[in-house]
Order: structure tokens, then C-alpha cells, then sequence
């Protein structure tokens, strides 16, 4: 079996239900059901009490609703013998005197297990904490019931959590969260009110991210009784943090959303977190194996993002702009004051790196209330070197108020050759190198006469790739860049150009922005992604490698679904070739990373997020 089918679609429906009515509730969810199987789907979540509806009162009471109701629930057991997914559906559970609000999964003409609620808000029904069986008989099945059970089919587990079991303070969905349920369902009933609603699906996106866990999660809809109040019918998955899939509330007609969910991905992110909560209190939890659930036919309802490191919502990503450059800017002026140096030295070249990286200890100078002069700001033309970068690096010192040196390297770098024997006609990786040590050397040595610290400019995406020289631009004293990738410096630099800096020095920043990648090392125009591919490629495959630990083949096919009509397949699979050979064999690279605060989403030093061999 190919990884990258290792998933499962999930869905959630939120049918039109009409209290009290099982046999038109039944047919509704088998509808949905139908849909949801055309499609794929591995799971169906329908919301809380779906066959019989939650407003029934005192209806729950009755004989004659209480034969309806196992009626029901037959005939949904019967419909799924042939079905291949599995479906949650909840129902009043009447055992011993007793009746308790419950979710069962019915799985190949079978109760799987049943679910209860614990929480209750009224006398009708009875906490599940209160069960005195771990089975009952129901529909010709001996059926395991608690209210913490866990769901095993291959590598995927889940759990039921109906209701308000998974909102109130200490409840037990973290304990199911560690003992291995990688996909929580809350089938719910919970009225919609302003705020009130928008809350509780902001709560359910956090605690996916704080268990690194999927939550799904399908509310009663508009069906329900509304004579205090109505129900929503919000739907939504989250996955570790993020909305996968939501419907709109209030809607008359049924609903259904899907997500694909790759366990292996959450399991990853878990081990990486590698984090032993001492606080998750230990509860008892009953496993049920299940036959296997149906992997997702393809990837099309797995939700990515192009841009996995760049908010799509504009305030977010201001707001992530703001975050990142104050982290930034704090941690270089704890590093100013910690070895009390007089003196910020740094290669300003005129790209985007550099330019970010020199904007940092601009803020740093404001933070420390120091003299923009405390920054020396050395470019260092060489062979390769553009009149438009030259340009930028000296106007944007002048503008900027920092002490600018111009230290051409191109008679060093040529005696440099004469010494080692190098015959400079020769455009190899010894006539670059050379340059961006020589570089490196004459900002160290500087430091050192200045009593400064020489700032690392180097950016994640660089890093990941070794698209550096060894012991060149690849070491500094403190490297403020290392966990900000490519796609994400772009709008830092904008962001900066339009909210922070003055009308003059905001357009020579947006020049910057315009200006093509290249390390100017050769004679003409060098223009980086056209010899390594495109940074938007590189940092998704950066992204979905480190966070989840993903291989070349769901790469390629994740890139192909996101990139659609960007990229053709055969660009994707350069990229991805190149991608894979450098980031394992540049380690070497990375394992002797300088100091740098982690101000983004990752970070590739083997002191915080990566770590492995060189010789892997």
C-alpha cells in the first residue's frame, strides 16, 4: 500500500431531524450516509441524540418512543451490513431503570461500542460515569459500553465524546488524547447564541492543536425544537490547530463536510513534541478492534495549504509579522547586552535576507536606545555583484542612519587564488566559496576590532538546502534568520515597508522585495530558483518533512493538489529531487549552527526542532 493513502475521510452531517420522529430521523441519516459513502468516507458523525432527536422531553419516558427508538437503531445497524463506512449516531440508551444519552457506532451491520455522556444537564438522563455494566445487550448484540472508549482499526484510533464532556474544565478527552485516540468526535446539541457558538468551535480548534489530535465535531441543526432557543447545526473538523472543514450555521438543508486525516501525521507531530504531561490525569480505557476502515481514495479532501509558513488572513499574518520581528529584535538585544558589545556587523548585500536581517537590529537599536551608528553595515562587492544590489545595500544604510563600509573582496579574492593555485577562468564551487569566505572573514575580523558581533543573515529555506558556503556565510556570531523561511521574509520585508519604516526607506524596501534570489558569486545574472527550484516548493516540502515527517511520494502528490496549474508535475519533481538530495547531505551544515532565538514556526538547529546524523 502506497503511504500516501494512509488516510481516512471523515465526515460530519448535520441532517434535518425532526424530534420525536426516529423512522424519519433514520432515513435522513441513512441519506447521508449514502452521500457520505459516495465520497469516500471512512467515518460519518451525526449529532447528538440524531435518531430520535435531542428536544423529546419527557418523550424519553415512554414505552412506546423507547420500542420506536430500538427500532431505529435496528434498522440503521441492518443498512450498514453492507456499507463500507462506519457511523456514529447517538440515541437514549434505557438500561436498569436508567437512561443515559449515548453514541454508538454502528460498523458492518454491528454495535461497535457505545458512548455515554457523563455531563447531564437535566434529570431526564443519567451520567455515564454511573454505568454499572461494561456490556449490554442491545439488537441481538453483546455491545461494550463506558463513557472512555477507544475506537483501533490498523494505525488509526478514536474516541465519542458527546456534548459538553469536551468543554467542561477537567473533563477526560486529554486522558483519551494520551492513551492513544488520535481523531475525537463531539456529536452535540448546543443551542447557537451569539459569541457563545463562535467560542466553542475556537475552543474545539485549540484543543485539536493542544492534543495534536483531529476533532470532529457535528452540532444538532434548525430541526430541533426552537422555543427557547435553536440549534445551529454547525459542523467542522479540525486538525492539530487548524479548520480542515466547516459548514455554515442555520442552514435549512441537510449538511455534510469531509477531511481527510492521516493518523501517521498526528503521531508524528506527538513523538516530535516529545512531551510526558504529568498533569493528564491517568483514566481507565476500554480498546475496541475493529475490522479495517477504508482508506481515502485520493487527496481531495485533504486540506493543505500552498503556503504552510504565511497566513492566508491578512491580520493574521500582520499579526505574525509583528510577532516575528519582535522576537527577533528581543533576542538580539538580550545577545547585545549579554556579551556587551559596542557594535552590530553585518554583510548587507541589498537582498531580502540581508535587508530583514538589518531591519532586526534597527529595532534592536530601539529596543536598547542606542544609535542606529551601533550597526556597521559592510558590503562587500564581488565578482558577481549587481549595480541594483549595490545600490539598495548603500541607499538603505544612509536612510536607515547606520555606519556603511565599502569593502570591495575582488583583489583579495584573486590573491587568494594566486595562493592556492586556482586558475580564476575556472567558475567552479572554489571561485564562489572563495567569495563568501573572504566575506565572512573580513566581517569576523571587524567584530573583532569593533568589539561587535557579526549578525548571520541566513533564512530556513537556505539552511535546509546548505545554500551556503561552509564556514562562509554559513557562520556568524548570531543568526537572527535561521527559522524564517523565504516565502515568509517576502512579507516581512513588505510588512516592514508599508507599517514601520518612512516613505523614502519603505520604497527601497519594496525594490528589495522585487529583486530576484541570487547569490551574485558569478559574472551575469544568477538567479537562485532557477537552479534549485522555486522557494514556494521548498518550503512546503520543508514544512511537511519536519512538522510530520512526510516522504517523496506524498510530497509529489501533495505539491501536484496545492500547485495546480503553478507548477507542472516534472517542475515538482526537480524541485523534490533537488530538495531531497541536499537537505539530508548538507547536516553537516546545520549541526555547527550559531546561536539564533526561534522566531518562527520551525527551526532546523540540532538544539531545538532537528536533529539527526550528518551521515544519514
Amino acid at each position: 500500500m502506497n503511504p500516501i493513502h494512509f488516510s481516512y475521510r471523515i465526515a460530519a452531517a448535520v441532517p434535518q431531524l425532526k424530534p420525536g420522529d426516529c423512522p424519519a430521523n433514520t432515513n435522513e441519516i441513512i441519506n447521508c450516509c449514502q452521500k457520505a459513502a459516495d465520497r469516500g468516507a471512512a467515518l460519518l458523525l451525526t449529532p447528538e441524540l440524531s435518531i430520535t432527536g435531542a428536544g423529546c422531553g419527557d418523550l424519553f419516558n415512554s414505552a412506546g418512543f423507547r420500542s420506536g427508538t430500538l427500532a431505529a437503531v435496528e434498522k440503521l445497524k441492518e443498512f450498514t451490513r453492507t456499507l463500507k463506512m462506519g457511523v456514529i449516531a447517538g440515541f437514549p440508551l434505557w438500561h436498569r431503570g436508567k437512561i443515559f444519552n449515548s453514541a454508538a457506532l454502528f460498523y458492518k451491520g454491528r454495535i461497535a461500542g457505545i458512548c455515554c455522556k457523563s455531563s447531564v444537564a437535566n434529570d431526564l438522563f443519567t451520567s455515564g460515569q454511573k454505568l454499572d455494566t461494561e456490556t449490554i445487550f442491545l439488537s441481538g448484540d453483546e455491545v461494550p459500553v463506558s463513557d472512555k472508549l477507544i475506537f483501533e482499526s490498523g494505525e488509526l484510533r478514536f474516541s465519542v465524546v458527546i456534548g459538553e464532556d469536551m468543554l467542561l474544565p477537567g473533563n477526560f478527552t486529554p486522558a483519551l488524547a494520551a492513551a492513544g485516540a488520535q481523531i475525537i468526535f463531539n456529536p452535540s446539541a448546543a443551542a447557537e447564541l451569539t459569541l457563545v457558538s463562535r467560542e466553542r468551535m475556537d475552543f474545539l480548534k485549540h484543543t485539536s492543536g493542544a492534543l495534536t489530535a483531529a476533532v470532529v465535531t457535528a452540532n444538532a441543526g434548525i430541526g430541533e425544537p426552537g422555543s427557547d432557543f435553536i440549534c445551529g447545526g454547525r459542523s467542522a473538523v479540525f486538525n492539530n490547530g487548524r479548520i480542515d472543514a466547516q459548514c455554515a450555521p442555520l442552514s435549512f438543508e441537510s449538511t455534510l463536510v469531509f477531511a481527510d486525516i492521516f493518523p501517521q501525521r498526528l503521531e508524528y507531530r506527538r513523538l516530535r513534541k516529545k512531551e510526558n504531561n504529568p498533569f493528564i490525569r491517568e483514566e481507565k480505557c476500554s480498546f475496541i478492534t475493529l475490522p479495517a476502515l477504508p482508506f481515502s481514495p485520493d487527496l481531495e479532501e485533504f486540506h493543505l495549504d500552498s503556503n504552510p509558513f504565511v497566513p492566508a488572513d491578512r491580520e493574521e499574518l500582520l499579526t505574525r509579522c509583528r510577532e516575528v520581528l519582535a522576537i527577533q529584535s528581543a533576542a538580539l538585544a538580550r545577545r547585545m547586552q549579554c556579551t556587551r558589545s559596542k557594535k552590530m556587523v553585518i554583510g548587507l548585500s541589498g537582498g531580502l535576507d540581508s535587508t530583514w536581517a538589518f531591519l532586526v537590529c534597527i529595532e534592536c537599536c530601539k529596543k536598547l536606545g542606542l544609535p542606529f551608528d551601533t550597526i556597521c553595515a559592510v558590503t562587500m562587492p564581488g565578482f558577481g555583484t549587481s549595480d541594483r544590489t549595490r545600490s539598495n545595500a548603500e541607499k538603505m544604510a544612509e536612510l536607515f542612519g547606520a555606519e556603511l563600509r565599502i569593502i570591495p573582496i575582488a583583489d583579495a579574492v584573486k590573491g587568494h587564488f594566486k595562493d592556492i593555485g586556482h586558475d580564476p577562468e575556472v567558475k567552479d564551487v572554489t571561485y564562489e566559496n572563495s567569495q563568501a569566505r573572504e566575506r565572512t572573514q573580513i566581517l569576523m575580523d571587524l567584530a573583532n576590532e569593533l568589539s561587535g558581533i557579526v549578525i548571520g543573515t541566513g533564512d530556513l529555506s537556505e539552511i535546509a538546502l546548505g545554500w551556503c558556503t561552509y564556514n562562509g556565510d554559513q557562520m556568524s556570531m548570531y543568526g537572527v534568520n535561521g527559522s524564517i523561511p523565504k516565502t515568509l521574509m517576502r512579507h516581512l520585508v513588505t510588512f516592514y515597508a508599508e507599517f514601520v519604516a518612512l516613505d523614502a526607506q519603505g520604497a527601497l524596501l519594496k525594490d528589495v522585495v522585487d529583486t530576484p534570489v541570487s547569490p551574485e558569486l558569478l559574472p551575469g545574472a544568477q538567479h537562485t530558483e532557477e537552479l534549485v527550484g522555486s522557494y514556494d516548493l521548498h518550503d512546503f516540502f520543508i514544512w511537511h518533512t519536519v512538522q510530520y515527517g512526510a516522504d517523496s511520494a506524498f510530497l509529489q502528490k501533495a505539491a501536484e493538489k496545492v500547485f495546480k496549474g503553478v507548477f507542472a508535475a516534472q517542475e515538482i519533481a526537480s524541485a523534490l529531487k533537488v530538495f531531497n538530495t541536499r537537505f539530508r547531505r548538507q547536516q553537516f551544515k546545520r549541526n555547527p549552527m550559531p546561536d539564533g532565538a526561534k522566531a518562527g514556526t520551525l527551526s532546523l538547529s540540532p538544539r531545538g526542532d532537528w536533529n539527526i546524523p550528518s551521515d544519514c
